[in-house]
């Protein structure tokens, strides 16, 4: 585990120093995650804890995400989420949001289609609807998975911006998995952000 970990530090390093950097045409960022996760049967209860960098908007901040839903079907969950947003010389932003997520798996391929609902109740309130789908892979008799996922953010026929994944997991444990992944992410009205996200999810 170490012969993996080692290599994907050193790789994370130089992208992550961009985007403390002090080069105004930088459009590069750095977020750190973890999430932890509880089932109660048909329940679920999620805590997310996310800091952001974004150099080129010279951006930073932190946001949680706090979750509680219900699997409806066997394929179906429903949840709601409060997520209050903090972000240094700005006022705290709370949103809420209610979120459908449709799941089918078949051997180690699973397709996910997430719909999510986003309200500011803060300042000039807004909607968003943030819509993803999700191709995820697990290698077999490994420990390894990969996943793609496009999400676009609009409201009515209003595009916003548009977040494409590519990632990479490693479960460290039964109940801890380390992920990885980069973003290409696309805006209305500024260049494009190139983010490298870094971060640790538990289910307990």
């Amino acid at each position: 585990m170490r012969k993996l970990l080692l290599p994907l530090i050193l790789l994370t390093l130089p992208v992550l120093d961009l985007s403390a950097g002090n080069d105004g045409e930088s459009t590069f960022g750095g977020w750190f995650f973890t999430e932890v996760n509880h089932d109660f049967k048909n329940l679920y209860v999620t805590e997310y804890l996310e800091h952001d960098n974004l150099e080129y908007s010279r951006t930073e901040g932190w946001f949680s995400r706090t979750s509680v839903g219900v699997k409806v079907l066997p394929w179906l969950k429903v949840g709601v989420n409060y997520t209050p947003s903090f972000s240094p010389g700005n006022a705290t932003k709370h949103f809420g949001e209610v979120d459908f997520v449709g799941s089918l798996k078949s051997g180690d391929l699973k397709v996910s289609i997430r719909e999510r609902y986003r309200h500011c109740f803060t300042g000039a309130s807004y909607n968003e609807l943030r819509s993803r789908f999700k191709v995820a892979y697990s290698l077999p008799d490994t420990r390894i998975g990969f996943y793609l996922a496009p999400e676009v953010f609009t409201w009515g026929d209003r595009w916003m911006k548009t977040r494409h994944y590519v990632a990479w997991t490693y479960d460290l444990r039964d109940w801890m998995q380390l992920e990885t992944y980069y973003i290409y992410y696309a805006f209305k009205n500024t260049p494009a952000e190139h983010v490298i996200g870094i971060g640790l999810n538990f289910n307990i």
